[in-house]
């Protein structure tokens, strides 16, 4: 009797294990299964993520494409080269930029004439000329036109007085430009002072009418041809009664870039 109680107790313990186990295994399963789909999602996300850097990787930068650079044998390049910018785009063999300096000789060119004031000048700049000498009269300024055109013949002329006078060639062709070699015979220049002077110096950069004159004679097309501190270059001393004819977009860019016209000459020049 004692034994068969045993028995019982003995089975009734099994039971109870077995179902505890039963039950303990699902959980311990999902359990296992959550682990192992967390690893993998993990895994996933990396692999993802690494696809994502190999693909990130695979993608060029975006880059600017370089500057252009401009041609060193144009007009612009030669600007560039001196730190200059871009210049207008001109015919340097229009009329209006005929060069005539102790280096290029125009011989015996004549331009078209017209009169203003007493005083000839090619007839394409007479309304520039006009226009300018009109804004200095409105502004309360006298204004004389000493000299216009000259023809080669008085050139000459005025070149051997010079000579005459004791100066050797080089010294008068500093002061009076040898024939064929003066910006006067372009008809595109101009000698104005604020009277009539028997001789002209340097001391007329004093006077009011080339104070306003020298700042505002690119509003009209005009430079100061021989300016002061270019002597070594235009090899002419330094007058600032003489106004040069070159258009407004020349001129506005020689004097915003303090040049005077061989530099900017030059750059349309091949070397």
């Amino acid at each position: 009797m004692h034994r068969r109680k045993s028995v019982k107790i003995v089975i009734a313990v099994l039971v109870v294990l077995f179902v505890g186990l039963n039950i303990s295994l699902p959980k311990l399963s999902n359990s296992i299964n959550g682990e192992d789909n967390a690893e993998i999602r993990n895994n996933t996300d990396n692999i993802s993520v690494g696809e994502n850097n190999s693909t990130a990787q695979l993608i060029p930068e975006n880059t600017t494409e370089p500057t252009p650079t401009a041609d060193p044998n144009t007009p612009e390049g030669r600007a560039l080269k001196l730190g200059l910018p871009k210049p207008p785009e001109i015919d340097i063999n229009s009329w209006e930029f005929i060069m005539a300096n102790p280096d290029t000789n125009i011989e015996k060119y004549e331009p078209p004439l017209a009169k203003l004031e007493q005083q000839q000048f090619d007839e394409r700049i007479i309304e520039p000329m006009q226009a300018f000498v009109e804004a200095a009269r409105n502004e309360g300024l006298n204004v004389f036109l000493s000299s216009g055109y000259r023809s080669y013949n008085e050139q000459n002329y005025l070149f051997n007085r010079k000579l005459g006078q004791g100066y050797s060639r080089e010294d008068a062709a500093r002061i009076v430009a040898v024939p064929g070699t003066s910006e006067h015979q372009t008809g595109l220049a101009c000698d104005i002072t604020d009277r009539y002077y028997d001789f002209k110096t340097s001391e007329l950069e004093n006077t009011d009418l080339y104070k306003w004159m020298s700042a505002h004679c690119h509003e009209y097309g005009f430079v100061v041809r021989y300016p002061k501190d270019k002597e070594d270059i235009t090899k002419i001393i330094y007058e600032p009664w003489h106004f040069r004819y070159l258009g407004k977009d020349v001129a506005t860019y020689m004097v915003e870039n303090n040049l005077c016209y061989e530099e900017f000459y030059d750059l349309y020049i091949d070397d």
